[in-house]
């Protein structure tokens, strides 16, 4: 299949889907797919778009209303976390969420403090550092090792 309509494909996909990834395509896309990216480049890839960089096709999730959405459309696209009418999406910035002196919370309080397991966790599974269930937006993403180690090469570039 030629790139172009491999692109086009996932155009289609992420405007059907309604994510906000879909102006970065043509942006992101060369870079990714081109030369196979570098980590960083790829999880901005899966952040933005929450599908996979060599394929395009959309990363599976369960569970959560969010499943149909990218990691950026909940958290912003600097991963600050957004206030949305039906719920505040917490900072998941990587310094945030290792600091040890705990996360800061939506409220300012500060939460549990998360290990690069424990963000994997907290992804795939949607349990919190303490093992509690994440609130009811968070999907439970079907990520490979490697997208999940670039998901949080990508985060860890956040400032």
């Amino acid at each position: 299949m030629r790139r172009s309509t491999r692109l086009l494909i996932l155009a289609l996909v992420l405007l059907g889907t309604g994510l906000a990834g879909l102006l970065l395509v043509g942006t992101i896309a060369p870079a990714v797919r081109s030369r196979g990216g570098s980590a960083e480049d790829r999880g901005r890839w899966i952040f933005q778009t929450s599908t996979d960089p060599d394929t395009g096709i959309p990363i599976p999730a369960s569970g959560g209303m969010m499943m149909h959405m990218a990691c950026a459309d909940c958290h912003g696209l600097n991963g600050r976390g957004l206030r949305t009418p039906m719920f505040v999406s917490p900072d998941i910035r990587y310094r945030n969420l290792t600091d040890p002196a705990g996360m800061v919370e939506p409220d300012g309080s500060r939460g549990h403090t998360y290990t690069d397991e424990l963000i994997k966790r907290a992804i795939t599974q949607g349990i919190d550092a303490e093992g509690q269930p994440l609130a009811w937006p968070m999907p439970r993403w079907q990520m490979t090792e490697q997208q999940l180690n670039d998901l949080l090469a990508y985060l860890k570039t956040l400032p």
